[in-house]
């Protein structure tokens, strides 16, 4: 959807292109302000009409992070993702990547509330002193695993490489159970479960972005479209009859460095394969 200056202002997919843009133009009390002023400032309209749904849904992003519509919200974000460095002195949180910096994330928005369980989970030097006192008691051993050794298990977090960041956490949450402080242990588990799900999202990514190969494909009418990806990356489709056999070619990607916006078609692709796909994506 364009305005007057022929400038973008939404991306947006569907199946039935017709009745979705209808719907925009239909009277409607359920409609948001947002919508509304969208609607006002339509001039044109442009469709670009693609084999797949997976096809959709990589060009809208695609289309997104290019030119950052005013009124797409979801993957218009990607500018945001955050890096994240470990050192002796603290954990940073930085927009550009450096030298030793891990990532970038996606979720960026819980990365200070990680890191803030981390740094308390492993006791670092950072802590205020009170609260210091309450961990030592819950996790007595902790202080006697060096820092450096506490700094790389945090490292490996977010790699997705370690999760021993979870037996910690049951620890500390089996103390505070003994001690009878049960909403503090169940606050703990609300902890565990978002550190669960950071460190899970993390380790499926990089799994993916390491296998060599992976080919499936999608229904198009009687014709199915094969899909042959190489490292997170498409290298070759093809569109044949159901009962054709699919030759993968025999040319490979090579492992690419993640940045900010790879991540968001990154993530569509991995997703969607998981979800479609009879053979599982190994996580």
């Amino acid at each position: 959807m364009k305005d007057a200056q022929d400038k973008i202002i939404y991306v947006g997919k569907a199946k039935n292109l017709h009745q979705r843009v209808r719907s925009y133009f239909q009277k409607n009390t359920q409609h948001s302000k947002k919508v509304l002023r969208m609607v006002f400032n339509i001039a044109n309209l442009e469709i670009i009409q693609v084999d797949t749904e997976l096809d959709a849904l990589l060009l809208e992003c695609n289309y997104i992070q290019k030119y950052h519509p005013l009124y797409n919200r979801q993957m218009n974000f990607s500018l945001r993702y955050n890096y994240v460095t470990i050192t002796q002195e603290g954990i940073y949180l930085t927009e550009e990547a450096t030298a030793n910096s891990l990532g970038p994330f996606r979720l960026y928005k819980r990365l200070p509330e990680i890191i803030r369980l981390l740094s308390e989970l492993y006791q670092l030097p950072w802590i205020n002193h009170i609260t210091m006192l309450s961990l030592t008691k819950q996790l007595p051993d902790m202080q006697l695993i060096p820092l450096e050794q506490r700094l790389q298990e945090i490292n490996q977090f977010f790699t997705g490489e370690n999760a021993s960041y979870r037996a910690w956490m049951l620890q500390r949450i089996h103390s505070l159970s003994e001690a009878m402080h049960f909403e503090l242990a169940q606050a703990l588990v609300a902890d565990l479960e978002i550190l669960d799900y950071f460190f899970n999202h993390t380790q499926a990514i990089n799994h993916f972005i390491h296998q060599k190969e992976i080919i499936f494909s999608l229904p198009i009418q009687n014709q199915r479209k094969h899909y042959q990806i190489s490292y997170g990356q498409i290298i070759h489709t093809k569109i044949l009859p159901e009962n054709e056999l699919f030759i993968p070619i025999s040319q490979y990607a090579t492992p690419i460095k993640l940045t900010k916006t790879i991540l968001d078609p990154l993530w569509i692709l991995f997703s969607y394969i998981k979800k479609t796909s009879k053979e599982e994506v190994p996580l």
